[in-house]
């Protein structure tokens, strides 16, 4: 289902042949559009999904000033204590980034900002055409995260479980906008989990729970990043996360130049990348996550290779000359595939 508000381009189609005992629940948090599916007896309620995302909002967003996030960087403590909820945020996103070698970093609000992006997007004036280039693609690695121009990344970054703190340099803010979602999405299905089939769609970030009335999964679609109202594939998922990320949708224009929200990390800039989206599954949405954005930094090929090479997670990437590379696990899960393809050579 698609939504204005969505950053990502997934939608999701009922099978016909669910039995019409379901609930529904649709609400706008995070600035997206989130959809909640729960089958059952009703003892499981898909409003509980609203209250959850509306409490971590209030932990997380960078954009209200009285968020657990926006106290911890204004502090100018070097140890700051900080809430269960936050704490455990930080623990994910910092995992992230080691998992990805610092492709993706939770510290790059500043880099951020300086793009353009300092106001929720919805503020953000002037979406336009944008001519993609592809970038030459560079192996992630443990020095992924670095730039020659930034003081600090998300090495420079502690955590202290027994204070519940966060140990960092003077300066150093976080951006969770990468994981937040997705962590939100886990906690979420960590509800539901047990109270029969369900779904959880965050703009694109979706978990599928079960399968509904038997049947093989939930079928999923994944939305053209250039031409929205077609799909470029049909995924069949239970038990499963799927999260896109794509440089097609979040973007604006400053000082003449057309900008988008995935900074790269080696350069401190939106990332030029031949990669248009990249959509990820895996066991939890956060973990999609941050291979998506990891793959797409990567571009096409390099993104692929990196997909076949990590554990867990299968792959389907959009490339700017409108090709779709897969890994070859992704094979077992599509349904239909509408643009020309070809799997991974290295899976």
């Amino acid at each position: 289902m698609k939504s204005t508000k969505s950053t990502k381009t997934t939608r999701i189609m009922k099978s016909t042949t669910i039995s019409a005992q379901w609930q529904q629940h649709h609400f706008v948090a995070m600035n997206t559009a989130v959809s909640a599916w729960c089958y059952g007896d009703g003892t499981t309620q898909p409003q509980m999904v609203e209250a959850l995302f509306r409490s971590y909002e209030r932990v997380l967003s960078r954009f209200d000033p009285g968020s657990d996030l926006s106290q911890l960087n204004r502090s100018e403590l070097v140890l700051s204590p900080v809430s269960p909820a936050l704490f455990g945020a930080l623990q994910a996103a910092l995992w992230g980034a080691a998992a990805t070698g610092g492709l993706y970093d939770p510290t790059l609000l500043a880099e951020l900002e300086q793009a353009g992006y300092d106001r929720s997007f919805d503020q953000i004036v002037e979406r336009a055409q944008f001519q993609w280039t592809a970038a030459k693609s560079r192996p992630g690695g443990s020095e992924a995260g670095r730039t020659g121009s930034r003081p600090w990344d998300w090495r420079s970054v502690e955590l202290e479980a027994e204070q519940q703190a966060v140990r960092r340099p003077r300066g150093l803010r976080f951006d969770l906008g990468g994981t937040g979602k997705g962590w939100t999405v886990d906690r979420a299905a960590d509800l539901l989990h047990g109270g029969g089939p369900f779904l959880l769609n965050a703009g694109g970030d979706l978990y599928a729970g079960g399968r509904p009335d038997g049947v093989r999964g939930w079928r999923v679609e994944i939305e053209h990043p250039l031409r929205p109202q077609e799909t470029i594939a049909s995924l069949q998922l239970h038990d499963a996360a799927l999260a896109t990320s794509a440089v097609t949708k979040r973007r604006w224009r400053k000082d003449g130049d057309m900008r988008h929200h995935l900074i790269d990390p080696r350069s401190g800039q939106p990332a030029q990348t031949d990669a248009l989206s990249v959509s990820v599954i895996a066991s939890r949405t956060l973990v999609a996550e941050v291979h998506a954005k990891a793959a797409l930094l990567l571009g096409a090929e390099a993104g692929l290779a990196y997909l076949a090479a990590a554990p867990g997670v299968e792959g389907l990437i959009y490339r700017s000359d409108g090709q779709v590379l897969y890994t070859e696990g992704c094979e077992q899960l599509l349904v239909d595939l509408n643009s020309p393809a070809r799997r991974s050579l290295a899976a």
